[in-house]
């Protein structure tokens, strides 16, 4: 392990990571480590008293559900891939979509297979790089260029082929902790025990063989993990909304009924080893990564790693489990404002 991953491994291990900045093309950082990032995450959240519209529109003839909010500097947002297609990106997204409004036109879509979208290949899986072509056209639909795409879990691995595509739509690029985007930790073929660990807990995380959730069960999957959510009662109504969606039990089913590809956490990041790394020094400008410390299943050193790969990025790591967006909403939304207006958060070399 290079002394730089090294540094970064010990840093999680310490349930921090120091603000200065480490050797190489990315700075990790604590909450604490920026001054300005931590007012923000100290700062009090709004509460939303109103709900957030669904909006309806065709792409490329397939009915597509997206929400927006705000005007400004356009910031797209993409969803991950659970649970089980039964969320939507507003439930992934309202932390963003209300406090990012004030300064940012700001729109989150259901992707294909999620939501209200309309499924153009019912009982038929649609994986991450399929996703890809629906975004474009939506952002074109949309009339959209040069704008902040951000991308969470799967919606990292669409957000960064997206970017490397079609450089002309895309300005900035943030991925929010994803496996579906990242390297292992150690040499190729896996047999480090730190693969061997994000693998067992990925394929824990990420199984679908048992029944589909009661609508509680649902409800309570979608529970703040650090502290309050002052949108409880809003993302309630919205689950409500989600669970009763039709096609819900067909998409369950064919979650259960994955291709090996997909299951495989081992073989699973054979998609970006085809269709990112090769590619990815076609990312322009600065790319900015924010990565979950308390995330098993998708391990901080591997988010460093895919850091150090990209040539001018900015690696930023924050408290919080797999839902980072959520967790830690004020410093994520901090860190994406910022970034959207200026060249990066990093604080100035010590």
């Amino acid at each position: 392990m290079s002394r730089e991953q090294d540094d970064i491994s010990r840093g999680v291990a310490a349930g921090r990571v120091s603000g200065r900045e480490l050797p190489g093309r990315a700075t990790p950082l604590g909450v604490s480590a920026n001054p300005l990032l931590a007012r923000a995450a100290q700062a009090p959240r709004p509460s939303s008293k109103t709900l957030i519209p669904e909006r309806r529109m065709s792409v490329g003839g397939i009915g597509s559900t997206f929400y927006e909010t705000g005007a400004g500097r356009p910031i797209v947002l993409l969803h991950g891939a659970a649970p089980g297609e039964i969320s939507d990106a507003r439930l992934s997204w309202i932390w963003q979509l209300h406090g990012l409004s004030d300064r940012f036109r700001v729109i989150a879509l259901d992707q294909l297979q999620f939501g209200g979208t309309d499924d153009p290949t019912p009982g038929k899986y649609i994986n991450r790089l399929g996703r890809v072509d629906h975004v474009i056209g939506f952002i074109e639909a949309m009339g959209l260029k040069q704008i902040t795409l951000v991308g969470h879990s799967e919606g990292s691995f669409v957000a960064a082929r997206v970017a490397i595509v079609r450089p002309d739509l895309v300005l900035k690029v943030v991925l929010l902790t994803a496996s579906s985007v990242s390297p292992p930790i150690g040499p190729e073929p896996f047999g480090d025990e730190r693969d061997d660990a994000w693998l067992r807990a990925a394929t824990t995380s990420y199984d679908y063989t048992g029944p589909m959730p009661s609508k509680d069960e649902y409800m309570r999957s979608h529970a703040i993990a650090y502290g309050q959510d002052p949108y409880e009662a809003e993302l309630e109504e919205y689950g409500r909304i989600a669970y009763r969606r039709p096609g819900k039990g067909v998409k369950w089913e064919v979650r259960k009924h994955l291709p090996i590809e997909e299951t495989d956490m081992s073989q699973y990041i054979l998609l970006q080893q085809k269709y990112i790394f090769p590619y990815i020094d076609r990312l322009q400008g600065k790319t900015m990564l924010i990565w979950s410390a308390d995330d098993a299943s998708v391990a901080p050193e591997r988010g460093w790693k895919l850091s150090k790969m990209i040539n001018n990025s900015e690696f930023h790591l924050l408290k919080a489990a797999h839902m980072i967006q959520r967790d830690q909403s004020e410093a994520v939304n901090w860190l994406i404002g910022h970034y959207s207006l200026t060249e990066g958060a990093s604080p100035p070399c010590l």
